[in-house]
This record gives structure tokens, sequence and C-alpha cells, in this order.
């Protein structure tokens, strides 16, 4: 393993102040939201963005963001376009890098430990990107970052499965006391 700053891994910057961009003649375009949905998903509105707005600030598939206020939630993106707004930091892997590895590290409580002695302000607690681009990991090598991605995205997945399965459990639970009194 190597001990890297997280900017030595990834380009690391914040989203972008999205009110300087709104033009009344642009096409809409899809603006991620600082709130999230059910099953922790983004939450995106669409809104009249100037075409001059920086190709960065766009999403890109495998990109990670971290919500800078609390609770500072951890998402991977998989999908491109839609636009990164300045409550987030954006971790953009280079080469060489697993971006499901890194996803996993960002949101376990390791990362986590590390963020809330980053903290600053008071009743809106943030963290500065500055500060974020220094964070230092032990690296292991490309294979193991995969092999270690592949097996915690299989673990995701297992979870969501059986967060299905209550769910369906409880629906069904439901369903037949609504059928009995009806």
């Amino acid at each position: 393993m190597v001990i890297k700053k997280l900017m030595d891994v990834a380009d690391v910057y914040s989203g972008v102040h999205i009110s300087r961009f709104v033009d009344s003649e642009s096409d809409l375009k899809p603006v991620i939201r600082n709130k999230y949905g059910l099953n922790d998903t983004l939450e995106y509105e669409y809104k009249r963005i100037s075409n001059s707005l920086n190709s960065k600030y766009y999403s890109k598939k495998d990109d990670i963001l971290i919500s800078l206020s609390e609770p500072n939630s951890v998402t991977k993106l998989y999908e491109e376009g839609y636009i990164i707004t300045m409550n987030f930091a954006v971790i953009r892997l280079k080469e060489g890098y697993d971006p499901s590895f890194f996803y996993h590290l960002l949101k376990s409580n390791y990362f986590l430990k590390k963020l809330h002695k980053l903290r600053e302000g008071g009743a809106l607690r943030i963290i500065k990107v500055a500060d974020l681009r220094k964070i230092k990991f032990d690296i292991p090598d490309l294979d193991t970052q995969k092999k270690y991605g592949e097996f915690l995205n299989l673990i995701d997945r297992k979870i969501k499965l059986e967060k299905k399965s209550i769910k369906y459990k409880k629906d069904y639970e439901e369903a037949i006391i609504e059928n009995l009194y009806k």
C-alpha cells in the first residue's frame, strides 16, 4: 500500500454556484439538488442554464460526490450530463484507480471520521474542499482495489435486495389486513 492524498488520485473541486449561470434564453438542463430522495438517490430539477458553463461541472460516469455540509453523504454517479452544484465536492478519479473501491472507501466510517475532524462552523458545519484534497489514504494496488470494489458492490446489491424484500413483506402483510376488513 502507498500513502497518497486524495488530490493525488483524483481531481477534487466544488460544484458550480448555479445562480451565476441561470439564463432564461437557454435550454433546460438537469441540475443536482442538495437533497436525497428515496434509496439515497440524488434529486434533480431542470433549470435554464447558460451554455457557457464549464464542462467540468457536468457529471461524468463514476464521479463521486460528497455533500459539503452535514451529513456529508457520499454518492457515486452512473449518469452523465447533470450539473453539479456548489453544495458538493466532485471527486473525479485519475487513471489507475477503481471508482467502486474509492466510492466504498469514501462512504466508510474510516473516511467519515477523517471528515469529522475537518468540519468547521457552528450551526452549519461544512467541509472545505482545500482540506478534503489533503486527506491521506493507504491505497492498495489497482488489482486489489478492483477486487475489493467488486466485492463491496456485491454486498451493497445484497443489502438493497434484502431491503426490497422486507418492503414487499410489509406490503404483503398490510394487504392481508386490508383484505380482511374490506
